[in-house]
């Protein structure tokens, strides 16, 4: 069989290994009448003439559904659901004229058309779900899904009280928390039906959604840099892609009716802007301001014609003419008769990096009801603990996100409140009011071991070094610091010198203390002066450069960096700098913790230094890593990562990153790193890649080769399951080919593992115990170790479980859940008679994956996710960095930058076989 026709590989069975345990899963079951039918219609949408060619909003289109419902189809309302834009569906046939209908909203005139979609028969399916198979109808197909969900969002879309935010998401407008820095929480639900093993349910979990304040967007800066710092990569992740209404222009006429002038804000004012313009604006650094910033008028003979910003749809009048580069300060001042009030604030870009428009913040006013991208929403770590509270619904009680996802439900179904217009009841469709109860098992934590066989002391998947060596360390034969000190502040010198030679005394000891032989740093050490126009990432030529280029021809084993603030743009340029341009490993602390340190904190540091030098922090029993132990098994970790950051244009590509052992130990993953094409998740080079990892095992095995290999999948939704069999194992077998065929030996056996972490399952133990592995007595999350391979969660179509590893800090625990799709390790296979099987193929891959998230070398607990996948994430974090230093170098270098097929990652070579990302 060819990878082309492999399917996902079949359940083999259950686990058995564990504790038993009895858990909720927010699932409730959803049941409906036998002989339910719905009629499904396409919904059109148009303005009536002459405005029939204007587009017509989505939310307009929303309230001209709701409005049709309630005139010309009201005798069918309680029998109609719809999705508030393209789909309605109906349990009744509803007239279908030639002519569309006639609906007014707002003083307008709409024609809405129904078209005949086909009938979703339900009575088959209802023999089915019930367990005949004598009969065997129609399957529950996406369309069917798709309809149950149109049902159930019905209610809360057209609700006043509700706001729908992306596919079944429902957020509560009610809910509002403030978080300062110009936004604030909305709690909500996300809710959709699911076909789990026979059955129907409705998977719902809690949601929360930052949203922006409806206020003018120099507020929001203003208060984001009061909490978060002048950090301009921040601000810009902050506010693209942001709607705004521009204050300073009249209202514009278009199609005979005055509407707002609205822009979309694509960034800050930055160099490189407008690269490819005869005369393009001159921005001195990021985040520069209006009195900075200048962009060129072109000639005019005659006043050129402006908006009125004091009238409301007011005629043009004439300003007089301005030619050649102007402040946008001055442009303003001069034009619309506006002052800046904080010329110091950055401008905004409401146009293209190619083709840019200034503006002043203060001229724009966030349009409400925006949401905040959820990986911005997390970078505002000020704000962390709200959220937290805002998730876990600011309630204490043993039972509290059952009862709090069982009544947010019923609320946003409309079941605890009589409700006009179509509802589950109408349609003949019941919701459980409480979770479905599943079985669970609890794994035990596996042993560490530390130098001189330490064994750490687990607790609820968290042990400390206190009293420990790392298993494994190399020599430092010399390193040194460089200390990095803002414009007005001491260079490690006068009253910070004392505290600085304490702290790298301190430092010192906690490292040789962890079994790290290091000698006293060499002094004296390095003192650049990092002024704001670096922090801001603006000029590459600069003291910083020269001094990592001093260090790096000195050989030093590693470079203790003291950054003056935890500033994103300072540490990605100098990881770039470090890790790409001179070759120098290193780690990064902030002044003001270093300075005044504590054992934990050294702790950490010391654990990543560790790594980064090739040492092994800790390891588990030969019995904890069944085959790996061998040392004939090598684990790899694989994820792409997508251009979502305000530091990185549209046009970026994406990154790909494999991470792979290299010993029987697990301790050292070292990783490679490429771009490829922007937005595509299957990785186009995964046999490079591999061909790379492959070569580094061989140099740290003696040039042997691994037998099996053993591959995590991050960032793959179950859509492209069948996809990375017919794509990326191709790819993979055939590096493995080409090597191993060379070298005349037996290819390995592969088993590849999707590793999901963007679900909406999640697990809550049934009453409050005081556990034996330490947990609080109110929490209502399941143990560490806690494992799920069956029940409405797991799919009855793929070989699925689902793992929570870890103990949650705070708020409700996500489990990981793994995806077999293709195993030759764990099963015995006709093709390979030597192949080594597992008496129960479940318990060993289950029982090996959980072991695993102990030997993490970052942090001193359990991870909530396997290392390899975690290890690629990290890698993947750190290559965004390299790619944003890589396009601002070539857009300033050559005035267009570098197109993404142009751009290549090549790490330095004294880097290269590192855990440099970590």
């Amino acid at each position: 069989m060819t990878d082309n026709c492999i399917r996902p590989s079949k359940r083999p069975g259950y686990g058995t290994l564990g504790r038993p345990i009895n858990l909720y899963a927010n699932y409730f079951q959803l049941t409906f009448q036998p002989n339910l039918q719905l009629h499904r219609y396409e919904v059109r949408v148009s303005r009536s003439e002459p405005d029939a060619a204007v587009i017509v909003s989505r939310q307009v289109v929303t309230q001209v559904i709701l409005q049709l419902l309630k005139t010309e189809l009201v005798q069918f309302q309680e029998s109609i659901a719809s999705d508030g834009y393209q789909n309605l569906i109906s349990s009744r046939i509803l007239p279908c004229c030639e002519s569309p209908y006639i609906v007014m909203y707002q003083h307008d005139c709409y024609h809405v058309t129904l078209l005949p979609a086909g009938i979703l028969q339900f009575p088959k399916i209802y023999q089915m779900l019930k367990g005949d198979t004598r009969n065997q109808g129609p399957p529950l197909t996406e369309a069917h899904i798709h309809a149950l969900n149109i049902i159930l969002g019905h209610q809360p879309k057209f609700s006043p009280h509700i706001r729908s935010a992306g596919t079944g998401t429902y957020l509560n407008l009610d809910s509002r928390l403030s978080l300062g820095s110009g936004l604030h929480v909305l709690r909500g639900l996300f809710m959709v039906a699911r076909e789990a093993q026979g059955r129907l349910f409705v998977n719902a979990a809690p949601k929360v959604a930052i949203c922006y304040d409806d206020c003018p967007l120099d507020k929001i800066i203003l208060m984001h840099m009061r909490q978060n710092g002048p950090d301009m990569n921040k601000i810009v992740a902050l506010l693209r892609n942001i709607r705004v209404q521009l204050t300073h222009l009249g209202m514009r006429k278009r199609a005979g009716k005055f509407t707002l002038r609205l822009k979309t804000v694509a960034g800050l004012a930055a160099p490189g802007d407008g690269c490819g313009l005869t005369y393009p604006p001159k921005v001195p650094c990021l985040g520069a301001g209006a009195k900075e910033v200048q962009f060129f008028r072109e000639p005019r003979s005659q006043g050129h014609e402006v908006g009125d910003g004091n009238a409301w749809g007011s005629r043009k009048r004439k300003r007089p003419t301005l030619e050649g580069y102007i402040t946008v300060f001055e442009y303003f001042r001069s034009v619309y008769n506006i002052t800046v009030n904080d010329p110091w604030l950055p401008v905004v870009n409401v146009g293209s990096p190619s083709n840019p428009s200034y503006l002043p913040a203060q001229v724009c006013r966030v349009i409400p009801g925006q949401s905040v991208a959820a990986s911005i929403a997390a970078s505002q770590s000020r704000q962390g603990n709200c959220i937290d509270t805002a998730r876990r619904g600011i309630r204490s009680t043993s039972a509290s996100h059952i009862a709090s996802i069982e009544t947010e439900l019923s609320d946003i179904l409309g079941m605890s409140r009589p409700n006009r217009g179509a509802n589950l009841t109408s349609f003949g469709i019941t919701v459980a009011q409480n979770m479905a109860r599943v079985s669970g098992r609890i794994l035990d934590s596996p042993a560490l071991e530390y130098r001189q066989g330490q064994r750490a002391s687990v607790r609820a998947g968290s042990w400390n070094l206190r009293g420990m060596k790392f298993a494994g360390s190399t020599s430092v034969s010399q390193w040194t610091y460089l200390w990095l000190a803002t414009t007005g502040r001491s260079h490690g010198i006068g009253p910070e010198k004392a505290l600085l030679e304490a702290a790298l005394q301190k430092f010192c000891a906690h490292l040789k203390s962890l079994g790290i032989s290091v000698p006293e740093p060499r002094r004296p050490g390095f003192n650049v002066s990092v002024t704001d126009t670096a922090l801001r990432r603006e000029n590459d030529a600069d003291k910083l450069a020269h001094a990592l280029a001093a260090i790096g021809e000195s050989s030093m084993s590693f470079l203790l960096i003291i950054l003056p603030q935890a500033a994103e743009g300072l540490y990605s340029r100098i990881k770039f700098l470090c890790d790409v341009q001179f070759g120098i490993r290193n780690v990064c602390v902030v002044a003001d913790k270093f300075l005044r340190s504590n054992d934990q904190f050294l702790s950490n540091v010391a654990l990543k230094l560790n790594l980064k030098l090739g040492g092994v922090n800790q390891k588990l029993l030969t019995r904890s890593l069944d085959m790996i132990s061998e040392g004939k098994t090598m684990v790899i970790g694989v994820d792409v990562t997508h251009p979502n950051s305000g530091n990185l244009p549209a046009r970026a590509p994406s990154v790909a990153a494999m991470v792979a052992s290299v010993d029987r130990y697990l301790a050292q993953w070292p990783a490679e790193i490429c771009t490829q094409p922007a937005r595509q998740e299957l990785v186009t080079q995964l046999g490079v890649l591999l061909t790379s990892r492959l070569h580094a095992w061989q140099r740290w095995n003696h040039g042997k080769l691994p037998e099996s290999i053993l591959l995590y999948r991050d960032g793959v939704s179950d859509t492209q399951y069948g996809s990375v069999l017919s794509v990326e194992l191709p790819q993979l077998r055939k590096a493995c080919k080409d090597l191993y065929g060379s070298l005349g030996l037996n290819e390995p056996r592969i088993t590849i593992v999707i590793v999901g972490k963007r679900h909406h399952t999640r697990f809550f133990t049934p009453t409050r115990t005081n556990q034996r592995n330490g947990r609080s007595s109110h929490d209502t999350n399941p143990p560490n170790g806690t494992i799920v391979d069956h029940g409405p969660a797991s799919s009855g179509k793929v070989w699925d479980f689902y793992l929570q590893s870890h103990t949650a800090s705070r708020g409700v625990a996500r489990p990981a859940h793994y995806v077999v799709l293709l195993d030759e390790i764990f099963q015995s296979s006709p093709n390979d008679p030597q192949a080594r099987a597992s008496p129960n193929p479940v318990n060993a891959i289950q029982a090996l994956t959980h072991n695993i998230c102990y030997v993490s070398g970052r942090a001193t607990r359990a991870s909530s996710i396997c290392p390899p996948v975690f290890y690629a994430d990290l890698a993947c974090f750190r290559a965004r960095f390299y790619v944003e230093e890589l396009l601002r170098r070539s857009s300033r270098d050559s005035g267009y930058g570098l197109s993404p097929d142009q751009l290549q990652l090549s790490l330095h070579a004294n880097v290269r076989d590192t855990m440099f990302y970590i």
